[in-house]
This record gives structure tokens, sequence and C-alpha cells, in this order.
């Protein structure tokens, strides 16, 4: 009788939570926000969370734990990610790469007009990331591809490719395999 009690208990103390994060993310602080879209154990909840940061998520997209996005801090959407996109863990998404702190690395031309980039990042429809992976400014992820663990994405992907490593290349194509009446 004891286990069921605690068991009743703790289903409504996560139900709790998990209303009271839902209907409240506009009044959390930003450092909440980040902690919650971060660690928080729903994916539910990590999405909202992540809208409110800055990344839009397609019907049936999710975030996976660990997902890293360095922006320029402003929470405009800058990352949009399609439809039912598979996203492994650890996902870092660079839409904004500059050297920060370093004023004495600003001053030259060649840093300010090659490296520096604030570009979104757009992951189309049915596109599965693996673990490990890190996306940069400006790139492209095409529909129906499937970037490998540990890649590096440094260019737009093809349609229904499969790229991987570092840098990510293209090792195969997908797209003679699947039916064109699937993916009208």
């Amino acid at each position: 009788m004891f286990k069921t009690i605690t068991k009743i208990s703790l289903k409504l103390v996560d139900n709790l939570i998990y209303n009271f994060l839902n209907k409240n993310v506009n009044i959390m602080p930003l450092r909440f926000k980040k902690l919650i879209a971060n660690y928080y154990t729903d994916a539910r909840i990590r999405k909202i969370y992540w809208e409110e940061l800055g990344i839009h998520f397609g019907e049936n997209s999710y975030p996976n734990l660990g997902l890293i996005l360095c922006s320029d801090g402003t929470n405009k959407p800058i990352v949009h990610i399609g439809k039912n996109v598979s996203i492994g863990p650890s996902l870092i998404l660079v839409s904004n790469s500059s050297p920060n702190n370093s004023n004495l690395l600003k001053k030259y031309n060649y840093v300010k007009n090659k490296l520096t980039k604030n570009l979104p990042i757009i992951i189309e429809d049915d596109v599965w990331i693996g673990a490990n992976v890190t996306i940069l400014p400006g790139v492209t992820i095409k529909k129906g591809s499937i970037i490998g663990a540990g890649s590096l994405v440094l260019k737009d992907t093809e349609a229904f490719s499969i790229y991987a490593g570092t840098p990510a290349i293209k090792i195969n194509n997908i797209k003679e395999n699947i039916s064109k009446d699937n993916y009208a």
C-alpha cells in the first residue's frame, strides 16, 4: 500500500512540475530557460524552452539531451528544424561564430570578414542527425539527409544523402532506394 501511495504521489508531483514549466515559460529568467532547455528530462518541455531561446522545431521533432546553441543571444529564431527530424544527443548548433572576448582578433580584417559569421542554420524535414554532431553557421541540411555521429558539417548537404566525418563529406546517396510516392 505504501508503494502505491508513493507512486501516486510521485506521479502527481511529476504532473505538477510539467504543468508549471509548460504554463510559465514566459516568466522564467533566462538562466532558468537555458537550464530547463538543456537538462529537463521531458523532450516536450525542452522543445518549448529551446523555442524560446531561438530554435524553431517542426512537428514531431524534439531536442535530445545535451543540445548546445551558440548564438548571438538575441533569442530570435536562428535555427529552423523541420518536421520528423531525429536528433541524437549532444548536437552543437553554431549560428554565431566570432572571437567573442578577444579584442585583438576582432581588429584583423581576415577574422572580421572571413571567420566571423552570424547566419541561420536550416535543417529540413525527415533528417537524421547522429550523436555529437556540430553544424556551423549558414548550413542547410537538406530533406532526407543522414549525418553520421561525430560529424562536423561545414557546407550544405544534398537531399537524401549520407554524410559523415570531420569535415562531413558525402559517402552515399540514398534517394534511389526510396519510393518517390513516399516523398512527394
